[in-house]
């Protein structure tokens, strides 16, 4: 029995004047505000990044940069544990900035080096690197007519990536593969439950290795569906097998204990939704063949999100194919 649920979602998302004024050179603009959310990443207690500043280049070939907001010590940075804002949940880091409207071809965030970027694993604390001190994402529209918030989403289990291996591991890279930047007026989410008697299956370990992966599209075949992956990475290894017309997760996430699992920011439109459960070991670079996508088989959907709505989706143990 599938289980599809839509209910308001975001009530607590800021929603600021847009007011089209005219910024006094005949440009129209609007006001708009920035947040940062995430998605949870395996086995780490805490990923701490620092950040002062966003740089926003638009079309007309002019770059803006604004200050983040000051923190509640004064501090003109803004330093947060990623993983306290996963979910709908969210940490506003730029309020109600005026900016021209139009077309923005990419956001950099500029981040504070050294010991304000961290990551702290059950084994001690790991160093955190950006490359340069920037992320630099994608584009975005500023639009007059509309109420403009955005949110900056981490999925760290695509953006963390692990320096050296893992007997020798010198820290992270946090990198912008993974992180996107989502308007609040199109973005839905989902959340659901699986049932736990699907977490021992087969050959599955009941503590460990349980996610739900999420592709865009309708009509994937089975063996299309790839774990994480980032072909565009220097380290990516090329020479191993892929599934032909590989379709690579928008983004995946974690199962707790009692099933639930949620999806936060997310751009509405038709997807693709499949439990696995031995998927612990999602190396965010190279395609893993040994992680199946779909396990037990039967447990993969099709759905559509609605834009500014939450989902609920459920998987029962009564959809598997034994």
């Amino acid at each position: 029995m599938n289980i599809y649920k839509t209910v308001p979602v975001f009530a607590t998302a800021l929603l600021l004047s847009a007011c089209g004024s005219d910024g006094g050179d005949g440009q129209s603009t609007a006001k708009v505000s920035f947040s940062v959310s995430d998605a949870p990443v395996d086995s780490l207690w805490d990923v701490t990044i620092a950040f002062d500043q966003l740089e926003l280049k638009h079309e007309n070939g002019q770059s803006y940069f604004i200050d983040v907001d000051t923190d509640s010590d004064g501090n003109d940075y803004q330093q947060l544990n990623l993983l306290d804002y996963q979910g709908t949940d969210s940490k506003l880091i730029i309020t109600s900035q005026e900016l021209p409207v139009g077309t923005y071809k990419e956001l950099i965030i500029h981040t504070k080096p050294g010991n304000m970027n961290w990551v702290d694993g059950e084994d001690g604390h790991y160093d955190l690197k950006i490359p340069s001190n920037k992320l630099r994402l994608g584009g975005f529209e500023v639009d007059a007519e509309a109420v403009q918030s955005f949110t900056i989403e981490f999925d760290l289990r695509k953006s963390l990536v692990l320096r050296g291996n893992e007997s020798n591991n010198s820290g992270f890279n946090l990198k912008p593969h993974g992180v996107t930047i989502i308007d609040n007026q199109a973005a839905a989410s989902l959340w659901g439950k699986v049932d736990v008697n699907l977490f021992s299956m087969g050959e599955c370990l009941a503590e460990s290795g349980n996610y739900v992966y999420l592709y865009e599209g309708h009509g994937h075949i089975d063996s299309m569906l790839s774990d994480n992956m980032d072909p565009n990475d220097e380290y990516f290894d090329s020479t191993r097998p892929l599934p032909d017309n590989a379709v690579m997760p928008y983004a995946s996430a974690s199962v707790d204990v009692d099933g639930s699992y949620a999806f936060g920011y997310l751009p509405g439109g038709n997807y693709t939704v499949a439990f696995t459960c031995n998927a612990e070991d999602d190396d965010p670079v190279n395609y893993d063949e040994n992680i199946i996508i779909e396990n037990p088989q039967g447990q993969r959907k099709e759905i559509t999100l609605d834009p500014m709505k939450e989902t609920e989706l459920n998987f029962v143990e009564s959809d598997s194919l034994l």
